[in-house]
């Protein structure tokens, strides 16, 4: 038998195999890399937060060095892992990064500063609250795939959109994510952002907030709806415990209540203590594993009288609050039963009674240039 016919057959075979393999990567739909680009974006912003809120927690002081960091090695990591996969040899989808910020043929991340005012994306700003992430086909990769070939083939066995490479851009515009609001008198002024200042465990009082109280006006807080208009405090409970949208209303009227039942303050423990319920936002003691901390913000407004008789106030509200939750404490039956995934705090933690408790606090003017760099707790595709 004539084995030179055999061996160009074989190289022939392995040439049309591995132009199949390849082809084979044309297939990711244009919807699936926008997709990828959109998860690998929110995985990176989510990193970038992480990393802030661990900064405010273990050593404040070195805030603005992490909020100037314009590499972010964590969150390129985390948004090339979404993107492609922990088979990264094998993956349909490529996504390289060399730490800079343009998007170049080597480079598909950038990190910087997303405005809030304007809706512009500054790559390289600080401080860091964005990044942006790009995808593309493998086999469209100058770098892995095949290139110029990868891109006619795709054109040949019509597979989508040749050379479609789209990019997302995720940040963290602040919002109020808590169900609680604060007097401005627990904003002390060393504490506006990016001051976040570690306090002496205070514990917090419901109450109307324009009520006549002997308790500082640092040491009360009320229900609030948010934007949404209620007429019960048992809808209140239903958005406490539906986990609803962090709402931009800085600068806005709330709704918020003081004479409400003590179920609202089990609604909020048992959200608190749902290791499933705004999970990216709690706090564990490595050592232990045991819940330490629950990041929100909280609106905050000025302790003005109330008018009588009335259940549900309106008030404006005039600053954030980013706020770490200690311990919630309450008594009675569990809250949140309408999620049929009830949660208690441990027992230990309440030896001293009732009440919802913070450590951590750092306040920001609506408004302000401050508000402009100040953080939201969930990240969100702006662009």
């Amino acid at each position: 038998m004539d084995t030179t016919y055999v061996n160009i057959m074989l190289v022939v075979f392995l040439v049309v195999a591995a132009l199949a393999i390849d082809v084979g990567y044309m297939y990711v739909s244009d919807e699936d890399l926008k997709n990828a680009s959109e998860t690998a974006a929110l995985a990176g912003a989510k990193a970038i937060k992480q990393r802030i809120q661990n900064q405010a927690a273990t050593d404040p002081g070195k805030l603005p060095a992490t909020l100037n960091d314009t590499v972010q090695s964590s969150a390129r990591t985390a948004a090339i892992d979404m993107a492609m996969g922990s088979h990264a040899a094998v993956a349909l989808v490529d996504v390289l990064s060399n730490n800079k910020n343009s998007l170049s043929e080597y480079n598909d991340v950038t990190v910087g500063f997303w405005n809030i005012s304007t809706h512009t994306y500054i790559p390289g700003g600080t401080p860091v609250n964005a990044i942006q992430v790009r995808t593309k086909r493998t086999a469209e990769s100058a770098s892995v795939g095949l290139g110029p070939l990868g891109i006619n083939l795709a054109k040949m066995t019509g597979a989508q959109t040749a050379n479609y490479t789209p990019d997302t851009i995720a940040a963290m515009p602040p919002r109020a994510s808590a169900n609680i609001v604060i007097c401005a008198e627990a904003c002390d002024a060393a504490c506006t952002y990016p001051s976040v200042c570690a306090i002496p465990e205070r514990k917090m009082y419901s109450a109307a907030l324009g009520a006549t109280s002997d308790l500082p006006a640092a040491n009360r807080y009320a229900y609030t709806s948010l934007l949404y208009p209620v007429a019960s405090t048992s809808m209140l409970s239903d958005l406490v415990c539906g986990e609803m949208p962090a709402q931009e209303v800085c600068g806005k009227q709330i709704h918020s209540t003081g004479n409400a039942p003590q179920d609202l303050l089990r609604d909020i423990e048992a959200m608190m203590y749902n290791p499933n319920a705004d999970k990216s936002n709690k706090e564990y003691d490595k050592a232990s594993g045991n819940l330490i901390g629950w990041w929100v913000i909280a609106p905050v407004s000025s302790c003005t009288p109330a008018r009588n008789g009335t259940i549900f106030e309106v008030s404006t509200v005039t600053k954030y609050a980013m706020v770490r939750i200690s311990r919630v404490c309450a008594s009675g039956p569990t809250g949140c039963s309408q999620n049929y995934t009830s949660f208690d705090a441990p027992p230990e933690v309440c030896a001293d009674g009732d009440g919802l408790y913070i450590d951590r606090i750092s306040c920001v003017n609506c408004g302000s240039r401050g508000m402009l760099q100040f953080p939201g707790l969930h990240p969100v595709i702006v662009k």
